[in-house]
């Protein structure tokens, strides 16, 4: 692999090109958005030869706009093979199935809580899950392409069927969203910030930190999503029900105790950040 074009230059767009810089490959870059095509320039993204001949090309936009630009772009030339790194993967792979060019769907599980401000973080894709779809369009040398790709990410390949995927993730991502900004929402209506600043310890911050997330991208989650998410709220509220009709202490304990061995072990299999 020489080299490889990048379109949507923001936070995740932009790292994983100086990331793939610092690995030796060219990388060309291209955004709607003429400061994040000079800041990526800076950075030794080529942002003026965007239509040369490319290994991969490689979709870093929002959920939806990689949809929009998959509908209005049928075919793609001078590149190998395409992947794009969206959160949801149902409907872009949907697309996918028709194009000439063979594609890949992408999730490299490796993004920030606070993607509004903007730092060099090339190291985020080091040793990151990246999941990978495949989809009617892909082929064997696309994925050979995609495994020589994720090596010099040092990331881990894990294929997933696109729906398993969605649902997945709804759990694991879009719900805990969901929760956090309701947690936010009850503290910023009943309480004053200083208040609340003043008594929040690490829980409250640990469990409203996705809440800091742009609400553009999570809008795109929901939109594309929904119907697990919605599935999944239905659930959470149930559970939420059947703790509160826990009145018995060895009832609570036995399932406060199932919940604390099953996150350990998460946290034993994954790292942890600290409690504050």
């Amino acid at each position: 692999m020489k080299n490889i074009r990048i379109i949507g230059l923001g936070l995740m767009g932009t790292n994983l090109g100086i990331n793939l810089i610092s690995k030796g490959i060219k990388v060309y870059g291209y955004d709607v958005n003429d400061f994040a095509n000079k800041r990526a320039n800076k950075l030794g993204i080529d942002t003026n030869n965007i239509d040369e001949e490319v290994d991969l090309t490689i979709l870093a936009m929002p959920i939806n706009k990689i949809i929009s630009y998959l509908k209005e772009n049928e075919k793609f030339h001078k590149t190998k093979a395409l992947l794009d790194i969206g959160g949801t993967k149902q409907e872009i792979c949907d697309l996918m199935d028709q194009l000439e060019v063979p594609a890949i769907g992408g999730h490299p599980m490796c993004g920030i809580a606070d993607n509004n401000s903007w730092e060099p973080m090339p190291e985020i894709y080091e040793k990151a899950t990246f999941l990978l779809c495949e989809t009617e369009s892909t082929s064997e040398e696309s994925k050979t392409i995609i495994r020589n790709f994720l090596k010099l990410l040092n990331a881990e390949e894990v294929w997933i069927d696109r729906e398993r995927h969605d649902e997945i993730i709804s759990i694991t991502s879009h719900v805990p969203h969901v929760i956090s900004s309701a947690l936010v929402g009850i503290a910023k209506d009943d309480y004053q910030i200083d208040e609340i600043m003043g008594m929040a310890a690490g829980g409250f911050d640990g469990a409203t930190r996705l809440t800091r997330t742009n609400p553009e991208m999570i809008i795109d989650m929901y939109e594309t999503n929904s119907k697990n998410i919605n599935k999944f709220l239905k659930v959470f509220l149930k559970e939420i029900s059947e703790i509160m009709d826990l009145q018995e202490k060895k009832e609570l304990i036995g399932y406060l105790s199932s919940s604390v061995e099953w996150r350990r072990a998460l946290s034993e299999k994954f790292g942890e950040r600290p409690l504050s």
